[in-house]
């Protein structure tokens, strides 16, 4: 049974660990690394994108936490760019429910977002 929650452990700790973020291709590098495509949106503290607010940005594919004086506090968002989408998180570990943002943005958000990926 020790044996068993050991191995049960490792397999816990190793999942993060393997984890890769989404990476974009990369063109003419010649050290063979691909680059990190990263995006950016808004969050705004009030509906219809009004009120105090903060860029946000991160590498695509890997999940932020907005931080403690963002958590459950931002009201509407959009995201930079015609491309850029960006999903938000219930969760500051990126689970739980969520929406996906894009230029158009969303003009009415309840107080729930603890975290965002960017997608594209």
């Amino acid at each position: 049974m020790v044996a068993a929650a050991v191995l049960a452990g490792t397999v816990i700790c190793a999942y993060p660990s393997s984890a890769q973020p989404l990476t974009s291709s990369s063109s003419g590098s010649s050290t063979g690394h691909a680059r990190l495509a990263t995006g950016s949106w808004h969050a705004y503290s009030e509906p219809d994108w009004s009120g105090p607010e903060k860029t946000f940005s991160g590498n695509t594919g890997d999940c932020n936490y907005v931080g403690d004086n963002w958590n459950d506090r931002i009201r509407s968002a959009r995201a930079d760019g015609a491309n850029t989408k960006v999903e938000l998180w219930d969760n500051a570990d990126c689970t739980g429910g969520s929406i996906v943002i894009d230029g158009s943005g969303y003009h009415s958000i309840g107080d729930w977002v603890s975290a965002y990926r960017v997608t594209s």
